[in-house]
């Protein structure tokens, strides 16, 4: 989390989900998937704890230190232990993990991105526990691999774990100005894990050129009871979708409604809301999902979904 400003409260605006039936941002009626909603069953809350317990107990995750380096290659290893990724570093020494599920359908060229950095930063930088910013995020994205990685989609989907993003987004810049094949969301995890009074507020950031993913996720949190309080760019946070939309992609950040401890030497897990995490990582998987196009495994067709409209 690099720049984050809370705008006034006056100037919120809350999301409101579409009534079922209605016809959603995406074109056509936004049905309830059993498949969708049977995968987002498999999403752990036990593996958001222990990734955030590892990454956390690194010390530091200051771009350029030993915490950080080795924190890049624990996140590999990771990645690499879940059957049917490609697994990469990218973008030199800013050493990016990306993990990419290879679609099977006609829309395979076509990429949906889901990231996170794994940075951290603090008042003191030899302590940069990082568990809010960003050890959950990065936690969640790594859970949406294991759970995604066992289903097929349509288009290619990289789960990517961005570095540097403290010091001005390089990882995900890198990532964004080289990009070959049309991305056609990026959906980003950044300070989206504290809740310390249980009010399951939820803030979509996104522009025009997401509108239609914001009110998706509108429509799927009602949908399949994630039953957040959804807000809309309360926080103008200059975070990793931030190259995304410099080059025209869609983009959508999901951020708690407070940013609690981060940049301290307090950023613990503690203070990490695991049951909320869930809810935000459930909410994704079902866009995800819906836009990378779930495949039925049985008939190996895509699970049938309003068309998408960009």
């Amino acid at each position: 989390m690099l720049l984050c400003v809370l705008l006034l409260p006056g100037i919120a605006v809350l999301l409101v989900a579409t009534p079922a039936g209605a016809t959603g941002a995406l074109g056509g009626e936004q049905e309830y998937n059993p498949a969708t909603a049977a995968m987002l069953a498999e999403i752990n809350e036990t593996e958001l704890w222990n990734t955030t317990y590892d990454l956390q107990n690194f010390s530091t995750r200051v771009f350029g230190t030993d915490g950080n380096r080795e924190a890049g290659e624990y996140l590999s290893a990771r990645f690499a232990d879940i059957p049917g990724l490609e697994v990469e570093f990218q973008g030199g020494e800013l050493k990016n993990v990306v993990a990419t599920l290879p679609g099977s359908g006609n829309a395979s060229d076509e990429v949906v991105v889901v990231g996170a950095h794994y940075d951290s930063r603090s008042s003191d930088p030899a302590r940069a526990p990082g568990a809010t910013d960003n050890g959950c995020g990065v936690a969640i994205v790594l859970e949406l691999a294991r759970v995604m990685s066992s289903h097929s989609f349509d288009r290619t989907v990289q789960f990517a774990l961005w570095n540097a993003e403290e010091d001005g987004r390089y990882g995900s810049a890198d990532y964004a100005g080289n990009a070959t094949n049309p991305v056609v969301l990026y959906l980003n995890y950044d300070s989206a894990c504290y809740d310390p009074e249980n009010r399951s507020v939820l803030d979509i950031i996104y522009d025009e050129r997401s509108a239609d993913i914001a009110a998706l996720m509108t429509d799927h949190n009602s949908l399949y009871a994630t039953n957040f309080t959804l807000t809309s760019n309360n926080h103008t946070c200059a975070s990793d979708h931030v190259p995304f939309r410099d080059r025209g992609f869609p983009a959508v950040t999901t951020h708690s409604e407070e940013h609690g401890p981060a940049h301290t030497p307090d950023d613990t897990i503690d203070h990490v809301s695991f049951g909320y995490a869930k809810k935000n990582a459930q909410l994704g998987l079902s866009v995800l999902a819906e836009v990378a196009g779930l495949r039925d495994e049985e008939v190996d067709a895509a699970v049938p979904k309003a068309p998408l409209t960009w």
